[in-house]
């Protein structure tokens, strides 16, 4: 009976030896289970950040080229509203060496005009000269004496041609011969600017244009203060464009614009110098004085006229209101 409480206390302390053997290879299991679950966890968080990082890396790739468009769009806006910037002041540039080589060509024309009539003074000084010579010669001959004043005065009396004083006083010398004078035809001396102008008119009209120039242009010689002077240089322009001579054309349109800038002319003398800009195939300075004409004469048949040539030359007219509300706007 002793032997037997002496072997269950044993058995019982193996019994529970093995239990406990067990439970810890249980815990050691369940321990390297949690640490593989730990280690599966750290890679898939690895997974998720690798994986958010390329996509913020996307992100930063997209905004980034949204950026580049952006600026390239703006840089094309800014490139092309610079490429009309120039060449509207191209046009201008064209235009203002159009005028200053008028302007060049008018002084030229003047300087040889004036010198032409310079020597045309010194021609006639010459014969004047030659003709007193003469006349002095003849009364040389006769016998009488010709004093001329000097350019100082002398207190030494005049010395006669003969020696002995004469017994009677000579005879006073003959007058000199009187110079031609050109008589104007009481025609000539009664014509007006108006009938100049109708006769000029009816020159054109009937397809002398070389006459109805030089009428024009005597009108705009003779009578320049006159308003007829300003549709004269016109109808010279005219005359020009009429025989193709377009640049010709477009310097007498210019006179009309210059010299006469209130003329009632002035628009219709603008739009046929931009056509004639446009015979010659220069259309830039075309395009500049038609839509000059839309913006400075707005409510004219000129205008209109001028809209649908730029219409035709491939530019859209703008006008200063359109302009006022692009900038409301903007």
């Amino acid at each position: 009976m002793l032997r037997i409480t002496k072997i269950v206390p044993a058995v019982l302390i193996l019994v529970m030896a093995s239990c406990a053997t067990d439970e810890f290879a249980h815990l050691k299991a369940d321990v390297s289970e949690l640490k593989k679950v730990q280690y599966q966890q750290k890679d898939d968080v690895a997974d998720i950040k690798s994986r958010l990082s390329i996509s913020d890396t996307q992100k930063g790739k997209s905004d980034t080229l949204n950026a580049i468009r952006d600026s390239q769009e703006n840089l094309n806006s800014k490139a092309t509203n610079l490429s009309r910037e120039l060449q509207q002041l191209y046009g201008r540039v064209e235009e203002r060496k159009f005028y200053v080589d008028h302007a060049l060509a008018e002084a030229k024309a003047e300087r040889d005009l004036l010198k032409t009539q310079l020597e045309m003074v010194t021609s006639e000084i010459g014969d004047l000269r030659g003709r007193v010579e003469r006349v002095e010669a003849a009364l040389q001959k006769k016998g009488i004496a010709i004093s001329r004043p000097d350019p100082v005065p002398s207190q030494k009396p005049p010395v006669t041609a003969s020696k002995e004083p004469p017994t009677d006083a000579p005879p006073p010398p003959p007058s000199p011969e009187p110079l031609p004078v050109q008589q104007t035809s009481p025609k000539a001396q009664q014509t007006s600017p108006k009938a100049m102008y109708d006769e000029a008119m009816k020159e054109f009209n009937s397809g002398k244009y070389k006459e109805s120039r030089e009428k024009f242009n005597r009108i705009s010689k003779e009578f320049p203060t006159s308003s007829l002077a300003a549709s004269g240089n016109f109808w010279i322009g005219e005359s020009y464009f009429k025989e193709g001579s377009y640049e010709d054309a477009i310097l007498s349109y210019d006179i009309v614009v210059k010299k006469y800038p209130n003329s009632d002319k002035v628009p219709a003398a603008k739009l046929k110098q931009a056509l004639a800009f446009i015979e010659i195939k220069d259309p830039k300075p075309a395009r500049t004085i038609l839509q000059q004409i839309v913006d400075d004469y707005p409510h004219t048949p000129e205008a209109e006229q001028a809209k649908k040539q730029l219409q035709l030359i491939g530019n859209q007219p703008t006008t200063k209101t359109d302009t006022k509300k692009k900038a409301t706007s903007r």
